[in-house]
């Protein structure tokens, strides 16, 4: 299956379970609504499963083809309650199925009541049977009376129409056919939506898929089918079912078998063992604390082990004394810190396993490397040779934290007295805020780790004497040398090109200082000043300018667009070299023979539109015409001098009259082409040298981390 196929399921799910969220949002909180969620679904897919099978018996035994298990009387149905609770190990009347509950419930105003009663007679039917403790408690999580559905009936029951209409309008088929885990994905994504405010511990996080898919596949490497498979912290159950998703659960040959320490978190994953089919006979949950209370004495060993436990929990310890005699712990001749289970879990794990068996457990990464205690345990599983795997996962791969963390893989029977490290810490793709293995991924991991053939940077075999020598530390990085995707630097030709660089910039330099040395000291006699006068839309009259109207002139102007006038707030201002000299009719003439300056008086000034050869002004703009003759440039840079800088995005005005009082002086032609080459010149320079600097800025950088890095590793400099 692809994985675009599971991302449209997946998208199709989380729809309708948002859907449901939203129509549940302030009454229920998160942690009890995934309970009412899971709760519905459940009851909606065990209906449908029972109809099913009555109805495919009917239908391809009897040839009945027009049975309808839902659509008969309680009383007709009746007779068959015994031979159905043997079979399937429940029984639900007609009346009672989710489909026909549904299709009253906006009518039902004792809706919570009929409910709980059917919710009892479903555990009642198993009552006395073999499959009584599969199916005691069930539904305890799920109250229909509680007043977090709401303060009086009324509001409770409209509650409960809408998370039933909810459940029936997801369309997932039968869910043992669809390409993810339907409830499983369900659980996950209602930890992601409520868990910041659920208060629950990261064990009973629901394991990712991909990761369960990845746990599950090594531990059958080479096999299509084993004898039992366990999780001694199963949580809901998700990597269990991964053997029924991989191998087929007919090759699961005597079951899965689990322990769960929360109640509530016991009953989802007898829930999912329903949900996926799973006949009560062929599964074994248990609930109680597995460290100090193990329920599976008399069904191990397993051939298949995989286990998320909670990371760095607390348990008895030492402090209990029946435990160092233990028969699982005690090999190692120590326990496992009190504040820190996560070896003991390993321990129970080793303990359990079949001698054709393996086991992948996933580790907090502190276990791998932390002394004392934990130490004594890494020295007793490397010297009796039963560590075959270490592999270190990305960080961020599991919700509720974004530890980087590892697995951990058991043998009782090796080959040889080695032990494979991989790094996959880079095998992951990002999904929204978190990483994820793809199905490529997976594949790299377990061609490695089923080949054992090493790769620079991916995998090592390491022989366990170099771990005893290594004072048993089992952290991935110890063993595989890291990749430096730091860019390789030539730190001589680095050198080279700096110095080139600021010799171009040292030339710039000294080209400026000659400026400035032999800068022109005149006063001119000549010198007239600049006079304005204004010219406004109502003067010219509107309409289109042309050369026969004398308001207009057509030729090079001095000029800024609405948007540099307005918006940026770049004409008349500190930032005046953003205006630029331009011919509307592209000439070569840079004089400005009784020009028009535009400028804005408001500050929305509308259009001013500039096409061809014309220019029009509307009411809200002016233009100023000026004499006598002058060089564009030379006003260009003479309003720089300026200080008309306003407030925020506002330009600050002039009037006509504070034009005129700044009496502009403006010298012969001959020495305002000399005033604007020396400042072309030495505007162009100083660009020059603004340029070079983020060069040299950034080559610098580059000549620091090389030198930093070769003293810092004592490494020969080159010189």
């Amino acid at each position: 299956m692809t994985d675009n196929r599971k991302e449209q399921e997946r998208a199709e799910l989380h729809r309708t379970i948002w859907g449901i969220a939203n129509d549940l949002r302030g009454s229920v909180d998160g942690w009890d609504f995934k309970q009412y969620v899971l709760g519905m679904l459940f009851y909606r897919y065990i209906s449908e499963n029972l109809s099913n099978y009555i109805n495919n018996n009917e239908h391809d035994v009897d040839g009945n083809v027009s049975f309808d298990y839902a659509k008969i009387s309680d009383t007709e149905a009746e007779p068959t309650r015994k031979e159905l609770v043997e079979t399937k190990g429940f029984f639900i009347l007609p009346s009672q199925l989710f489909e026909n509950v549904h299709k009253k419930a906006a009518g039902d105003d004792n809706l919570n009541e009929t409910l709980d009663a059917i919710f009892q007679s479903i555990e009642n039917s198993a009552q006395g049977t073999a499959s009584e403790e599969n199916f005691k408690g069930l539904f305890a999580d799920m109250d229909v009376n509680s007043n977090k559905l709401g303060s009086s009936v009324k509001r409770r029951n409209e509650k409960l129409v809408k998370l039933m209409d909810g459940i029936a309008e997801m369309k997932l088929g039968n869910f043992q056919d669809n390409t993810i885990d339907a409830f499983g994905d369900a659980y996950e994504y209602l930890m992601g939506m409520y868990a910041s405010n659920a208060g629950k511990s990261g064990g009973e996080y629901f394991t990712p898929q991909e990761v369960s898919e990845l746990l599950a596949r090594i531990t059958i490497v080479g096999k299509t089918e084993v004898n039992k498979v366990y999780d001694p912290a199963c949580g809901s159950g998700s990597l269990l079912l991964k053997y029924a998703k991989i191998l087929g659960k007919e090759n699961v040959r005597d079951g899965f078998f689990g322990q769960e320490i929360n109640l509530s978190t016991y009953n989802l994953c007898r829930i999912n063992m329903f949900l996926h089919d799973i006949d009560y006979d062929k599964f074994d949950i248990a609930n109680a604390d597995t460290l100090i209370d193990p329920k599976h004495w008399d069904d191990e060993p397993f051939e298949a082990i995989v286990s998320n436990p909670p990371y760095s929990t607390k348990w008895a310890g030492d402090s209990n004394p029946l435990l160092i005699n233990d028969l699982r712990f005690v090999p190692a001749g120590v326990l496992a810190p009190k504040s820190k289970a996560d070896l003991a879990f390993i321990m129970h794990a080793l303990s359990w396993l079949a001698t054709n068996g393996t086991a992948a457990i996933v580790c907090f990464p502190g276990v791998m490397y932390r002394g004392g205690a934990e130490r004594k345990i890494r020295k007793y599983l490397i010297d009796n040779n039963f560590i075959d795997c270490i592999i270190q996962l990305p960080s961020n791969l599991f919700f509720g934290t974004t530890i980087a963390t590892c697995i951990m893989v058991l043998k009782k029977s090796k080959p040889e007295n080695s032990t494979l490290f991989i790094d996959a810490s880079k095998e992951f793709v990002k999904v929204t805020n978190s990483n994820k293995l793809t199905e490529d991924n997976i594949k790299k991991i377990l061609d490695a780790f089923t080949t054992r053939k090493e790769e620079h940077y991916f995998s090592h075999v390491v022989k366990n004497s170099e771990i005893h020598d290594q004072d048993y530390n089992l952290s991935v990085t110890t063993y595989i040398e890291q990749e430096d995707t730091k860019e390789k630097i030539d730190i001589v030709a680095l050198n080279a090109e700096i110095d080139q660089i600021v010799a171009k910039e040292q030339v710039l330099r000294d080209e400026i200082a000659k400026i400035i040395l032999f800068f022109p000291k005149y006063q001119s006699k000549q010198i007239q000043r600049m006079t304005f006068e204004e010219i406004t839309a109502q003067n010219i009259g509107g309409g289109t300018p042309s050369k026969s109207n004398p308001s207009y002139w057509h030729g090079n102007i001095l000029w800024a667009s609405v948007k540099d006038v307005v918006r940026e707030g770049k004409f008349l201002n500190r930032t005046l070299d953003t205006i630029t000299e331009k011919g509307l009719n592209n000439s070569s003439s840079n004089l400005v023979p009784r020009g028009w300056l535009i400028m804005c008086t408001r500050i929305n000034p509308g259009l001013c539109s500039i096409a061809n050869k014309e220019v029009a002004i509307n009411q809200d703009l002016r233009g100023i015409s000026f004499k006598p003759f002058v060089l564009t440039k030379f006003i260009y840079y003479y309003f720089q001098t300026l200080s008309l800088a306003g407030n925020g995005t506002t330009v600050k005005g002039i009037s006509l009259k504070e034009l005129n009082q700044l009496e502009i002086p403006i010298p012969p032609l001959p020495e305002q082409q000399r005033i604007v080459s020396i400042l072309d010149r030495f505007d162009a320079l100083c660009n020059n040298i603004t340029k070079g600097l983020p060069a040299e800025i950034e080559a610098r950088k580059k000549q620091y981390e090389y030198y930093r890095d070769k003293l810092l590793t004592f490494k020969e400099l080159k010189k």
